[in-house]
């Protein structure tokens, strides 16, 4: 069976219960090399290297109450790529902060990073212990950052590192490839099976875990290909005027199945910033309204739509209100982006999905557009 380490998946930490069941340390031990069964930095060594730096480290924030006090908050943050992570000092007054064990590990690493020397800097994968025999993983990481600074441990002041790890872009960790770094003898071959995103940043190309990018769609994926009886759709309401293309929308969204809504488009002079608005109304029993405000504009396919074009809808959201952007073009990744990190409550609506539309409320015939539909709408309308 593949040992691998997804981002956000669980895995059983029971080596006390059951070693055979456990996929935490019983994962990494490998012959004589391992993680260890308690602290917050895990450090495993290399077999054949004469190194003073580990092969690899683990790294374990604990959100559960344990015997071992923490005084201090670990920050791990998707939407930033970034994990801020407190060292293993604790309150000692024989023992200095740069002299317990993870921190000692942490300083060289550190140090190879600032000597610009990547390929001989470990992975270090970052866990969260989320209940008792359960631990979250949360992704293969590079320090990127290491400070010194003051705390109180139960009234004592304390001198300890705090760590900034970079979450490089990658979902999966195989631990064969682990496996393989301890075993090595050549330190040239160190990151021969290494993940994509690893084999960049030794080169020095870091690139940051983006969980983003699954729900950003290409242009490609926004609007139908060329040429395609779709596009001859979607051409045909690009050729209508700005008015008219807000008309058609509005009948649009009025007639979807399944939602109960009222919609009203807006003047075409001083409408405020915004083509329509209505509500979409949650039916009985719970009989629950939504107020939205639209916008529709008519863009030509290579003519995406930038961030300003939404951040102007955002811009007269009121607090409850839902925005519905409308366009028969695509939205350039940045406003995907800058609509999903900012928690816009935007809805997006691409060429591909007025195609669509009208193909769910059947008005499309004969390869084009149910004219007399067309002509409804858009008459006495310039």
């Amino acid at each position: 069976m593949r040992k691998i380490y997804k981002i956000g998946h669980h895995y059983k930490d029971i080596l006390s219960v059951s070693r055979d069941q456990d996929q935490f340390v019983s994962w990494f031990s490998h012959k004589s090399s391992g993680i260890g069964n308690s602290g917050g930095v895990r450090a495993a060594k290399y077999l054949n290297l004469d190194s003073s730096i580990p092969s690899y480290i683990v790294l374990l924030t604990r959100n559960i109450s344990h015997r071992w006090y923490n005084p201090w908050e670990d920050i791990i943050d998707y939407s930033s790529g970034y994990i801020h992570y407190w060292g293993d000092a604790k309150f000692d007054s024989t023992k200095d902060f740069d002299k317990f064990r993870g921190n000692k590990h942490l300083k060289n690493v550190y140090h190879k990073v600032l000597e610009n020397r990547l390929a001989e800097v470990p992975p270090i994968l970052h866990f969260s212990k989320v209940k008792s025999g359960v631990v979250k993983f949360n992704g293969l990481c590079v320090l990127s950052g290491l400070e010194l600074t003051w705390f109180e441990d139960k009234g004592n002041p304390v001198k300890n590192y705090r760590c900034e790890l970079t979450i490089l872009d990658t979902e999966t960790v195989d631990v064969k490839w682990l496996h393989q770094r301890v075993e090595c003898s050549d330190s040239t071959k160190l990151n021969t099976n290494a993940p994509k995103a690893w084999i960049d940043y030794v080169k020095g190309n870091i690139r940051k875990l983006d969980v983003w990018s699954k729900s950003i769609s290409s242009k490609e994926e926004q609007l139908p290909p060329e040429p395609s009886k779709e596009a001859i759709l979607l051409e045909r309401l690009t050729n209508l005027t700005p008015t008219q293309f807000e008309a058609v929308v509005v009948d649009l969204f009025r007639n979807l199945p399944h939602v109960n809504h009222k919609i009203v488009r807006t003047r075409p002079t001083a409408d405020g910033g915004f083509d329509f608005f209505g509500q979409f109304t949650i039916p009985h029993p719970v009989k629950y309204e939504i107020e939205f405000l639209g916008e529709a504009k008519k863009f030509a396919r290579n003519n995406a739509v930038q961030p300003k074009h939404v951040s102007r809808l955002v811009a007269r959201l009121n607090r409850g209100q839902f925005g519905l952007f409308v366009t028969t073009s695509y939205y350039t990744k940045q406003t995907q982006k800058e609509v999903l990190e900012d928690g816009y409550p935007v809805k997006l609506f691409s060429g591909n999905d007025l195609v669509n539309i009208l193909y769910e409320l059947r008005l499309v015939e004969n390869d084009s557009i149910k004219e007399s539909w067309l002509e409804t709408i858009t008459k006495n309308i310039l």
